[in-house]
C-alpha cells in the first residue's frame, strides 16, 4: 500500500497520470486486486489528495486525475468474471473438459479422485498439446478401481499424492495461473449422472492466487 500512495502522491503533482505513472501502478496494482478493503483504502486516500490539492491550488484538474486513478484501481474487478454450474448433468463435466481444452500452457489439478475417462481423455489431450500438468490426489482413492491415476501418471504427467490417513479431499485446478475452477463436484461419473455437486469458475485474482499457494504448498510437502 505504500508503494501505491507514494506512486499516486508523486503522479498528482501535474493533475494527470501520465503515461509511465500508469504503466507503474499497473505493474503494482495486482497486488491489492480483488482485496476489497486495500482497494477501498487506495480510493479514499486518492480522494484525499484530489480534494487537498483542490483547496490548495483551485484547480479543479485534480477531479479528472482522480478519475483516471478510480479508474485504473477498479480496471481489473470490472473484467472479473465467474459462472457456476451443477450436477447431475452434463454442465459440471462440460466446463471441465473446456477448461482442460483451453488451456494454453500449464494447468495444475488437485482432486480427490479421476474416474471419469471422458475428463482423463482431455488432460492426456492437453499433455499431447505440450501443456504442463501437475496432479495432486488422495493416495488411497488413488488405488480404487476405477481409478485413472495410474493411467495419468504412466504418461509422463507429474502426480503426487497424499501420505496420510486424512483424504486430500479437494477439487480444484487452475489454468495459465489466471482461472480458478472449484466446487464440491468429484471428477467422476457418479457426480455428473446421480449427485447434486457444483463448480465455480472464476478469474478473481486474488482466489486464483489464493488457491495457486495453497497448490504450491502441498505439492512442495509431498516432495
Amino acid at each position: 500500500m505504500r508503494q501505491i500512495n507514494e506512486l499516486l502522491r508523486d503522479s498528482l503533482n501535474d493533475s494527470s497520470v501520465s503515461r509511465s505513472e500508469r504503466r507503474e501502478l499497473k505493474g503494482i496494482l495486482p497486488l491489492i486486486q480483488g482485496d476489497r478493503i486495500a482497494l477501498a483504502k487506495a480510493r479514499q486516500f486518492a480522494f484525499t489528495l484530489a480534494t487537498e490539492k483542490i483547496q490548495e491550488t483551485g484547480n479543479h484538474k485534480a477531479m479528472e486525475w482522480l478519475e483516471d486513478v478510480i479508474k485504473l484501481l477498479y480496471s481489473n474487478e470490472m473484467r472479473i468474471k465467474a459462472s457456476s454450474y451443477f450436477s447431475p448433468g452434463k454442465d459440471c463435466l462440460n466446463r471441465i473438459c473446456r477448461f482442460i481444452s483451453e488451456t494454453k500452457k500449464r494447468i495444475d489439478i488437485c482432486v480427490f479422485t479421476i474416474t471419469d475417462d471422458r475428463i482423463t481423455q482431455k488432460i492426456e489431450e492437453a499433455l499431447r498439446k505440450g501443456i504442463h500438468i501437475r496432479i495432486i490426489s488422495d493416495n488411497t482413492k488413488s488405488e480404487d478401481r476405477g481409478s485413472d491415476l495410474d493411467r495419468l501418471e504412466g504418461t509422463g504427467i507429474d502426480c503426487r499424492f497424499d501420505k496420510t490417513s486424512a483424504h486430500m479431499h479437494h477439487k480444484f485446478a487452475i489454468s495459465d495461473n489466471d482461472l480458478l475452477l472449484n466446487g464440491s463436484y468429484n471428477w467422476t461419473r457418479s457426480a455428473s449422472t446421480e449427485n447434486n455437486e457444483n463448480i465455480l469458475v472464476s478469474n478473481n485474482a486474488k482466489l486464483v492466487r489464493s488457491f495457486q499457494n495453497e497448490f504450491n504448498r502441498l505439492w512442495n510437502s509431498l516432495s
